[in-house]
């Protein structure tokens, strides 16, 4: 599945990339967080409560840097996770732009879905997807204002 989307911040590009760029304040804005540790390389590792349909259950996420340019602004994740029988992995790419005023945080994620998971219709899976996403920048749109 594919995903992405843009959104601008009211607040410079500098302020933005210090928060996105950190990992232990992005993280408490993921819905369903339970707990989390992050290393020095910017590894993460985190529980996660996850209830889509009938599937409910702690996921074991984690996300590692694949890229990152601050003079650029922008960064490359790579996701996985398992949990309630079912497992997925991704890339998430997000590129910073300075507006007048404000920043555009663009992102584009490929997430591949196993198991149970996997199987549920596209369209509950991609409006959870995208409900979480919502949530996560709203959280990081409150945090940067």
């Amino acid at each position: 599945m594919r995903f992405e989307g843009k959104l601008a911040v009211q607040s410079e590009i500098d302020k933005v990339w210090s928060f996105i760029s950190d990992p232990r304040k992005v993280i408490q804005c993921i819905p369903g967080i339970e707990e989390y540790s992050v290393d020095e390389e910017k590894r993460v590792t985190a529980r996660v409560k996850v209830s889509i349909g009938f599937i409910k259950g702690v996921f074991h996420a984690s996300s590692r840097v694949l890229e990152e340019d601050p003079q650029a602004y922008v960064a490359k994740l790579n996701l996985t996770g398992s949990g309630a029988g079912s497992g997925f992995n991704g890339v998430v790419e997000i590129r910073l732009r300075s507006l007048s005023g404000s920043t555009e945080i663009a992102w584009w994620a490929d997430v591949n879905v196993s198991g149970p998971l996997g199987s549920l219709a596209k369209p509950m899976l991609e409006g959870y997807v995208r409900r979480i996403i919502e949530q996560l920048f709203d959280c990081v749109k409150q945090r940067l204002a």
